[in-house]
């Protein structure tokens, strides 16, 4: 996780961060960590620290909370929905605030077994976790408000990569807004904050890379996203990315995305390429 506080106090405004302090506050009692993943996450790292607005809005909410058991789980639901704030919904791993705004949680840690999740009662709903646990070691402490302070960990451009290509997996056909944020991060993740990381630590991506500052950047992405899955996490992100790109039939991820075709195969084919780079000799 990283040490530095990003301070956005004031760019959120409520009730969203009536919600978020509300489930800090509860989750603070049961002693569950969680972080905020999705398009709130996209939104919060690249509109109000980046400045890049993304292309299309949210008005979704979601959450991972690390938990031991369901039990944990359910208890934490269940003072939620108790606050009378929150109130069930027919789908599994969502609440409503106010009975409008979703508020998607989904639990991952202990209660997981080959990266998936089996909801109770039945345990018939299978949702994969793979890349929640790397993703949350590798969160970014973000301030969504000065006073009283709210600091929330919110998954980096990095695990969101890894969850957004899971989701776009898991989910697909009725998968686009996931295969559209992919797009997002690919086209978005060189830029002012971290171009000077592209060129100090991976200049030779500059160069294999012809030069183009966004394939570049498509390719240190892979890098790092390589440098914080597990082995098994890591295996299952390169099977997806190698079904999607070089000589395919059908290139369903990039058709989801439905324009620049090309271009998005390439900056694809970048990423795959960096999650397959060996590291440089020192």
């Amino acid at each position: 996780m990283s040490k530095n506080l990003l301070n956005i106090s004031g760019k959120i405004s409520e009730p969203l961060i009536s919600i978020y302090a509300l489930i800090a506050d509860i989750a603070a009692q049961n002693h569950l960590p969680f972080f905020i993943i999705g398009a709130t996450a996209r939104d919060i790292i690249f509109e109000h620290v980046y400045g890049i607005k993304a292309p299309r809005a949210t008005k979704d909410i979601d959450l991972a909370v690390q938990v031991a058991t369901w039990k944990d789980f359910e208890q934490l639901k269940n003072q939620l929905i108790a606050t009378g704030q929150l109130i069930s919904d027919k789908m599994v791993q969502r609440l409503r605030y106010r009975g409008e705004i979703p508020v998607d949680i989904v639990p991952f840690g202990d209660i997981e077994a080959n990266g998936n999740i089996l909801w109770p009662p039945e345990y018939s709903i299978k949702m994969s976790v793979t890349g929640f646990q790397e993703a949350y070691e590798n969160t970014q402490l973000v301030r969504l408000r000065e006073s009283p302070a709210l600091d929330v960990h919110v998954v980096t451009p990095v695990g969101l990569m890894v969850l957004k290509i899971i989701a776009w997996s898991e989910r697909y056909p009725q998968a686009q807004k996931d295969a559209l944020d992919i797009a997002f991060i690919l086209r978005n993740y060189i830029g002012e904050w971290n171009r000077a990381r592209l060129y100090d630590h991976y200049v030779e991506i500059i160069e294999a890379e012809d030069y183009d500052e966004v394939r570049a950047g498509a390719r240190m992405l892979g890098r790092e996203m390589s440098k914080i899955l597990s082995s098994s996490s890591r295996q299952i992100i390169s099977k997806i990315l190698l079904a999607q790109t070089g000589e395919q039939e059908h290139y369903r991820l990039v058709e989801d995305i439905r324009e620049r075709f090309e271009e998005n195969l390439e900056l694809l084919e970048a990423l795959k390429r960096g999650l397959h780079d060996e590291p440089p000799t020192p």
